[in-house]
């Protein structure tokens, strides 16, 4: 099973399209998520390739850095959020990260301020003139950032923790200068493993040279994905909820279910939200199974589940959206799988919509498959008629999945 996060963006520093080709192919299954800078824009189509990933179900880092008068910022903001870019930047001033904000509006393109480069120190920001140092200069545009409503900003891992603090949270740090351990450091001279960046709570690495000039660029890449995984692992734990919880839930799943706002067609038109407090709390009170999973003690995720024939099922299993790819959804499978062996169930069952890419093929990429309806038991086979499964299944085919110990 492939170990790819999309906390990993591969840079693909290559001077031509058909080199980034073929370090993408290379990496195989475990780089989901591309950044493409001036080298390819420039000189390699580099327009023209992140069209061809955006194709291939990939997402696409537009690093751009764009720094000009509000129109032309606006302007080449909108025909990137245009071409499909999941993330773009430009410099954290102020007049530009206002004009970008106005280009993204009703798109799914997040925007991210450069703050200052990682291979600049005091030094050289003293040399360009500038009154402030490195952390003061983040701290001010981390600041105004925040009060635009930008996503997040590119910033060391050294200042992670400080934008976490100015911004309450709400600035997304995306860090390039990672090196693995035995890695040269190159130009860059604030850097961190990939463990010590997500330890320290970056929420997608940049990573080039250590995977694009490594000699097998899917092993640098898995390597690269366990570290991070296991620094997840590290600040995130599982715990049972319990009624007082019930706000906390609603609040994850109303963000959760924003997905599908964005998928168009049958799934938008449906206005689907999330469950109110009071139905969880109700829930709760007839007891049924809820875990809840926090990253840095931030609850971002649950599971509720239910006994149902002899098998353990999966009523709704959710992750906020700014912490999806952090391999959540797949800890509380674990501890699901944990769960049911230990209490003697059968095996896991639940239904889901089938060709939904964060559900059927979801469930079926992490170990479980499709069962039929004549296989189901008939708790479960009541589920699958009921009048509420028919309404769902109008807005698209659902399925039943299952596993079996």
């Amino acid at each position: 099973m492939s170990n790819a996060t999309p906390q990993l963006i591969t840079a693909l520093d290559v001077p031509t399209r058909k080199e980034a080709e073929a370090l993408v192919e290379r990496m195989d299954d475990r780089g989901v998520f591309f950044k493409i800078g001036y080298q390819l824009i420039y000189g390699g189509d580099g327009l023209g390739l992140a069209r061809e990933l955006k194709r291939a179900g990939k997402k696409i880092f537009m690093d751009v850095k764009l720094l000009d008068i509000p129109n032309t910022v606006e302007k080449g903001v909108a025909g990137l959020a245009e071409l499909g870019a999941d993330f773009v930047t430009i410099h954290a001033e102020p007049h530009c990260m206002a004009a970008a904000k106005r280009a993204v509006e009703g798109t799914d393109t997040k925007l991210l301020g450069v703050t200052v480069m990682t291979s600049l120190d005091d030094e050289d920001l003293k040399a360009s003139g500038y009154a402030y140092g490195v952390s003061d200069l983040v701290a001010r545009r981390a600041k105004q950032a925040t009060e635009l409503g930008i996503d997040g900003v590119i910033c060391s891992a050294q200042e992670i923790e400080m934008v976490r603090n100015l911004s309450g949270g709400k600035l997304m740090a995306v860090t390039p200068g990672i090196r693995p351990k035995g890695s040269a450091a190159d130009d860059q001279k604030r850097i961190f493993t990939p463990y010590q960046a997500i330890e320290a709570g970056a929420a997608h690495l940049v990573v080039g040279r250590p995977v694009c000039k490594a000699d097998d660029p899917f092993a640098a890449a898995g390597a690269i994905n366990d570290e991070i995984h296991a620094a997840n692992d590290a600040v995130t734990h599982i715990r049972p909820a319990d009624p007082e919880d019930a706000a906390t839930l609603s609040e994850i799943d109303h963000d959760a279910t924003k997905r599908f706002d964005n998928m168009g067609g049958a799934y938008a038109a449906a206005n689907l939200t999330g469950l109110s407090a009071e139905i969880y709390a109700e829930n709760l009170r007839k007891n049924e199974l809820f875990w809840l999973i926090e990253h840095r003690d931030l609850p971002v995720g649950f599971v509720r589940a239910r006994p149902v024939d002899d098998l353990l099922y999966i009523a709704e299993i959710c992750v906020a959206r700014a912490h999806q790819g952090k391999g959540l959804g797949r800890r509380l499978l674990a501890h699901m799988r944990q769960y049911a062996r230990e209490n003697d169930f059968k095996g896991l069952a639940g239904l889901t919509w089938k060709h939904v890419p964060f559900n059927g093929p979801y469930y079926l990429h992490n170990g479980f498959h499709e069962c039929s309806l004549s296989d189901a038991g008939p708790e479960l086979r009541a589920i699958a008629t009921s009048e509420d499964e028919q309404k769902l299944n109008a807005i698209g085919e659902r399925m039943i999945f299952g596993e079996l110990f």
